[in-house]
């Protein structure tokens, strides 16, 4: 193949080509560190020039059975391809001599791209995308001198030429194999089977194999299912995988309410135990004294320590009235001034009121209210 004259041609651009990315490569890389960036472009790089190599050869071989036209192909792409080498092979000892004398400067590259430097990554990338070039080229080539050696069969249907596109011939060909595996209808005849339903005739067609093999799969896939979770007990079933999921889930949902106590409102607030008691007793001395005096029994404000409330006596009542207030009677909002966990607080100590029997107590004012405890919900309701 080296009495060639133009693969030699070929094999020497390959060569300065390969020289170019070895000097590019020696410079760009220190001495102690595995640059995996650049080894890769490299073998890329290294791997087109076998593959521009091998079409280039193919290229020849078909040629020589082509008509005139085809001919000057091969010296025109030998050119090309020289002239492309020689291109890379300048282009590398210009970056050595750049790398060369940035070294004697001692001056500092950043490095991108996986440790290659600005340039030598698009340098290399340019070089490999024109190798990309190359290698289309000589498929197109080799391609139209196929075509014009072996010319596709005419078929007239109508007075027109029909031909199958290579996709459709390549469609049919796996459909044959490996979706339908049909029969061509001049040997239907040889399937049919001896069974005849009001005329209806049944063939003896091989399952497609699509699903013959999607079956095999499956067995094998219960097998596998079978000692895993059977036999080896390496994971977990739906059902322990079920539990688990559930029990993580319980533990992200506990997390959340805990970071998020301030989000408490009229629909999720519950009494509070004595410490929440007794933060609200603060609250309520700073607040509420003015209108329902220090122990509740009212002024301003009705009384808080007896059975009638104006507006519902419950948690999630009191928690209501405090957040959104009643203007018309004199209860302004404090969902401006105080935060949602500080609002529960204050109700929850409202709620110690009743009962007390303070000295002085206004009069009843409202309606009755009873509590009563539902067997799923221990918060007290309106009845």
């Amino acid at each position: 193949m080296l009495k060639n004259k133009n693969t030699f041609l070929l094999l020497v651009a390959s060569m300065l080509s390969v020289a170019s990315y070895a000097q590019t490569a020696g410079v760009a890389a220190t001495p102690d560190t595995t640059n995996y960036m650049q080894l890769l472009m490299m073998s890329v790089a290294v791997i087109l020039v076998i593959v521009v190599w091998v079409l280039a050869n193919v290229l020849l071989m078909v040629s020589k059975k082509a008509v005139d036209m085809s001919k000057s192909a091969p010296k025109v792409m030998m050119i090309f391809v020289v002239v492309m080498g020689s291109m890379f092979a300048t282009k590398g000892v210009a970056q050595t001599t750049a790398a060369v004398a940035d070294t004697a400067t001692k001056s500092v590259t950043k490095d991108y791209y996986g440790g290659l430097s600005y340039n030598t990554f698009w340098t290399m990338s340019t070089v490999i995308l024109l190798e990309l070039l190359v290698v289309f080229l000589l498929v197109l080539f080799i391609r139209n001198i196929f075509r014009a050696i072996h010319p596709k069969e005419k078929v007239l249907v109508g007075g027109k030429v029909v031909t199958d596109s290579w996709l459709l011939k390549t469609w049919h060909t796996l459909d044959k194999q490996f979706f339908t595996k049909a029969v061509p209808l001049d040997k239907e005849a040889d399937l049919l089977l001896d069974h005849d339903y009001d005329g209806i005739k049944e063939l003896d067609n091989a399952l497609p194999p699509w699903w013959k093999y999607g079956f095999y799969i499956t067995i094998v896939v219960a097998i596998f299912y079978l000692l895993k979770f059977e036999v080896w007990h390496t994971g977990m079933n739906p059902t322990e995988e079920y539990n688990a999921e559930m029990t993580a889930a319980k533990v992200q949902t506990d997390a959340y309410l805990a970071s998020a106590k301030e989000n408490v409102d009229e629909n999720t607030v519950i009494q509070l135990d004595a410490v929440g008691a007794s933060a609200g007793k603060v609250l309520f001395a700073k607040t509420c004294v003015p209108c329902h005096l220090a122990e509740g029994q009212g002024l301003v404000g009705p009384n808080l320590t007896d059975d009638y409330w104006i507006h519902g006596g419950g948690i999630k009542d009191i928690f209501k009235t405090i957040k959104y207030g009643y203007p018309d009677k004199g209860m302004q909002s404090w969902q401006t001034t105080y935060s949602p966990i500080q609002m529960q607080q204050l109700a929850t100590y409202i709620r110690t009121l009743r009962g007390t029997n303070p000295p002085n107590p206004k009069a009843p004012q409202g309606d009755l209210y009873k509590e009563v405890v539902a067997s799923t919900d221990t918060a007290a309701t309106k009845k």
